[in-house]
């Protein structure tokens, strides 16, 4: 479905071109400015082309992160170039009165500016979300447990890592959160990423029962051309022990129990297998996957907190009995999201049936982060980078 948007949004964009340069043609433009028009034109719709190929060609394990960083600041061109002109089009082309054109500039011009304001300022701007979520079962030593849940950091595609990650502890710390969970994709195509002064500054993410994990797709080594010198079994092994050496707990289809006096909670993660990289770009829910081993020793009658990397596991998880609350991530709210009144536009709104904030079915809730870092572009269109503190409260 993507790829067939992809090409009619591109043969609109090319009609629409033709479009402005007739118009130039009615105006009696110079040939210089029709020039510079067609160089300019022919140069952006070039960009997103040039990007799988540099991805191709380039997209190993010694070079994969900086080609990707690369491909993003392309892409970003891109998309605010595409936006500015989108937006003078809509003005100019349906009249000939030239006040629209100047019109449609200056809204061109201020589209530009929110979007390196989505760049430069609101990519980083991180927030701290607080969530009070009622649970009837959950046990009375629990009332109040603070989550901080945080998703899709990745780290290879942060412009400073360091001292973004840095900035990203500090707010983290200042939830004094009991536990913090993450919902993976730490990074963006490698293990090697996570580099000493990268660990060292995740190391300071950490809640007072601990930090537990799983992966994302992006953790797998799935986006790496060259996936011979590190097979993705071989990057996943790295990724945890890099994790572990800094007390992070890496959470495969396996299960740890958080106890306070005499109760306890079960903390499941869902590990991202080779059999779930086929829905790594599934729109739907998912529906022919086993769960059940996953909680094959897990006692029925503990509250269950799981995390899945994949929100559309969620109605298996809750539907079965499994879990309780679902924390997922990975949709990012396609790194855009408004409100207005009271609504949330994003573009995730028309392919997901879940993809930001907090759901509700009978037997269990799920909570969407809109994560941290980007992926595809250097930009956050309103969908801030979001630190989850969710609160647990006995609603006996």
């Amino acid at each position: 479905m993507l790829k067939y948007v992809t090409v009619a949004f591109a043969l609109i964009l090319a009609i629409l071109d033709f479009l402005a340069y007739k118009r130039l043609e009615h105006y009696n433009a110079k040939n210089y400015i029709k020039r510079i028009f067609v160089v300019f034109v022919i140069v952006a719709n070039i960009i997103p082309l040039s990007v799988p190929l540099f991805m191709f060609i380039f997209n190993n394990e010694n070079n994969g992160t900086v080609m990707m960083k690369v491909s993003m600041v392309l892409l970003t061109i891109f998309i605010a170039v595409t936006i500015c002109r989108l937006i003078l089009y809509i003005f100019w082309l349906p009249s000939k009165n030239k006040i629209l054109l100047y019109f449609g500039g200056v809204v061109s011009l201020a589209s530009l500016v929110l979007f390196s304001y989505a760049v430069f300022v609101t990519r980083t701007d991180y927030r701290v979300n607080e969530v009070e979520i009622s649970f009837k079962n959950l046990p009375e030593e629990f009332d109040g447990y603070r989550i901080a849940f945080i998703s899709d950091i990745h780290v290879g595609s942060m412009y400073d890592a360091e001292s973004e990650l840095e900035k990203l502890s500090e707010v983290i710390s200042g939830t004094d959160a009991d536990v913090v969970l993450f919902g993976g994709d730490l990074v963006n195509l490698h293990y090697s990423e996570l580099t000493p002064d990268v660990l060292e500054k995740l190391y300071h993410i950490k809640g007072k029962s601990g930090t537990f994990a799983v992966l994302g797709n992006h953790d797998t080594g799935a986006y790496l051309k060259d996936s011979v010198s590190t097979p993705r079994n071989l990057n996943k092994k790295l990724l945890k022990e890099k994790l572990e050496a800094i007390g992070w707990v890496l959470l495969q289809d396996s299960t740890i129990y958080i106890h306070r006096d005499n109760d306890s909670i079960a903390v499941t993660g869902v590990d991202y297998t080779d059999e779930l990289l086929k829905f790594k770009h599934n729109f739907d829910n998912i529906k022919d996957y086993d769960v059940s081993r996953i909680y094959s020793a897990v006692d029925d009658n503990v509250f269950n907190v799981t995390i899945s990397h994949l929100p559309q596991l969620w109605h298996e998880l809750c539907d079965n009995g499994y879990s309780d609350l679902t924390l997922s991530g990975h949709i990012h709210s396609m790194q855009f999201k408004y409100n207005l009144f009271g609504y949330k536009l994003s573009p995730a709104a028309c392919l997901y049936d879940e993809w930001s904030g907090l759901y509700e079915r009978e037997k269990g809730k799920l909570y969407i982060n809109d994560g941290v870092g980007t992926v595809g572009f250097f930009a956050r269109l309103g969908a801030r980078p979001e630190i989850t503190l969710i609160t647990l409260k006995n609603n006996l």
